[in-house]
């Protein structure tokens, strides 16, 4: 099935159209265009030659925080709702984009802050392993408990990916044990 694309279709319509009516400065328009096509680029989302089910990925994302801090610098939250409402509609076929979509305009047309899921999951983590050091990356969240454990928190289209990853230290002589330490027993 063919979609409108996100940037092209969705989000520039309304960036014109806003511009048109002098409700938004060009460099601000710029600044979001530029914000949305690196987006587009990393994350794949194009309708053209992409997967437009990763805009999930986008708007779970830190890179979606930024979009939504130039909108509310720029004074056009508003413009934001537009292009996610109508994102809701359009991508009707695909419904944890869809949903997600929905979600985000209606909480940005009620003035409550978004944060992306990475970042919200990144303080429960803080909360729930007090004792391990947390760091959160672009796309991911490393949780190191101990000197040996670490685990790796992604969001990958819509899911989470949990990594889990112990370290085990063997003497030279006993390369033999790897077998049972990669549990591959008999």
């Amino acid at each position: 099935m063919a979609f409108k694309d996100f940037l092209r279709n969705i989000a520039n319509t309304h960036l014109s159209m806003a511009l048109k009516e002098g409700r938004i400065q060009g460099n601000t328009v710029d600044e979001v265009r530029r914000l949305l096509a690196a987006a587009e680029s990393k994350y794949g989302f194009s309708s053209f030659g992409g997967n437009p089910e990763r805009l999930v990925d986008y708007f779970n994302s830190k890179d979606f925080d930024l979009l939504v801090q130039a909108f509310k610098g720029g004074g056009i939250l508003d413009v934001l709702v537009g292009i996610l409402e109508e994102t809701s509609v359009a991508y009707a076929d695909l419904p944890g984009v869809s949903s997600k979509a929905r979600e985000l305009a209606k909480a940005l047309s009620e003035g409550r802050q978004v944060k992306s899921e990475l970042a919200e999951l990144f303080e429960k983590l803080k909360t729930l392993f007090p004792e391990g050091e947390v760091s959160m990356g672009e796309k991911e969240i490393v949780l190191k408990l101990g000197s040996n454990r670490t685990i790796t928190i992604s969001y990958d289209e819509g899911k989470i990916k949990v990594v889990k990853c112990e370290t085990t230290t063997l003497e030279k002589s006993d390369v033999g044990k790897l077998r049972e330490v990669a549990g591959e027993d008999g």
